[in-house]
């Protein structure tokens, strides 16, 4: 009750004090619970207060967060351009490349294409080429077999001669003439041989030349009747490639130089005898990769008057220095030692 109701109820009433009392005290508690309220009140407004400064601490803190969020968008954002631009970058070049790839495969396209035209030329080129090449062949074998034919033809001519020349020594009674006819023989028989080997040979322009001279010189000792136990021949060929026109030449050669051993080298050797006596036949390269033919004996050696090789007075000799001319190459005798020996070299013509 406030003080003007008091004074109001004082001025109209009689109140006892007690009752004053009372209304003080009512006045008071009201004026407590009224307090009660207030700081109950405030406390409400305080802890409104603390909430709020809390809330205001969390409202900063996300608002700090956002703003972080947000520079972090920002420089994703960047990054995200960026990658962007690469990309389109990328694309542009791929774009390029893709124009030049289409330029390549179309420049591939028009290779394949004229490869194609190119092939089918090609083609009939080798076609006409295998049979150009077949007609070769045949020509080719067509020659050759005329050729064998050729040298067959010549070998048997040149038999023939031969039994010719020794159907006629039957008549000859002179020793001279017959020793002529004997010559005649071997180089008739030289030739022919090489015409056989020929075609033996599966070359037509390559014998199997250490062969061709054993065959020659066994028929040489045969000639001469002389026994291979007696006069040992000693050859040492290489397989050297000679055409015919340096073959027959040098079987010239060696025909009349061991058939001049044979006859004159071993005079005191007897076919029961112990000595025995070497013929030596040798082809070979030399340093300067000319040819050198070498055939020596170990007999009695050169007459002391015989020095002039190149000017000789026997047949035989003068035959070997015109084939020597042929071959353009040059002779010369090595005297060192036992018996003679003669070394032709010249350049082969292969």
């Amino acid at each position: 009750m406030s003080a003007i109701a008091l004074k109001s109820a004082e001025e109209t009433s009689h109140i006892s004090p007690g009752d004053y009392t009372r209304a003080i005290l009512n006045i008071l508690e009201d004026f407590s619970e009224e307090k009660a309220g207030l700081e109950r009140t405030q406390r409400a407004v305080i802890n409104i207060i603390d909430d709020s400064s809390m809330e205001k601490m969390n409202l900063e803190g996300a608002q700090r967060a956002v703003l972080n969020i947000l520079e972090d968008f920002t420089n994703e954002k960047g990054r995200l351009e960026e990658t962007q631009r690469a990309v389109f970058n990328v694309l542009e070049d791929f774009s390029d490349e893709k124009f030049r790839l289409e330029g390549t495969q179309s420049a591939m396209l028009n290779l394949l294409e004229d490869f194609d035209v190119e092939k089918a030329k090609t083609e009939a080129i080798n076609k006409e080429l295998i049979s150009k090449e077949e007609r070769l062949r045949l020509t080719l074998d067509e020659k050759e077999n005329l050729l064998k034919e050729i040298h067959h033809r010549v070998k048997n001519n040149l038999q023939i001669i031969h039994s010719m020349l020794n159907l006629q020594m039957s008549y000859v009674r002179d020793e001279a003439a017959i020793e002529l006819f004997k010559e005649s023989k071997n180089r008739v028989y030289s030739i022919a041989l090489i015409h056989e080997k020929l075609y033996q040979s599966e070359s037509l322009a390559m014998i199997d030349f250490p062969e061709y001279i054993r065959s020659l010189t066994n028929n040489l000792f045969l000639s001469y009747g002389v026994s291979e136990a007696v006069i040992i021949p000693k050859i040492n060929v290489e397989s050297v490639a000679l055409d015919i026109d340096t073959l027959i030449p040098c079987a010239l050669i060696i025909t009349e130089l061991i058939s001049n051993s044979l006859k004159h080298a071993f005079p005191g050797l007897s076919a029961h005898g112990d000595m025995k006596g070497e013929i030596r036949i040798s082809l070979r390269h030399d340093a300067d990769n000319n040819l050198m033919l070498t055939i020596g004996d170990t007999g009695a050696g050169m007459p002391a008057g015989v020095n002039n090789v190149e000017n000789p007075k026997s047949l035989g000799l003068k035959l070997v220095n015109v084939l020597v001319n042929q071959l353009r190459g040059t002779i010369r005798i090595g005297r060192g030692g036992q018996g003679t020996e003669f070394v032709i070299v010249f350049k082969s013509k292969r």
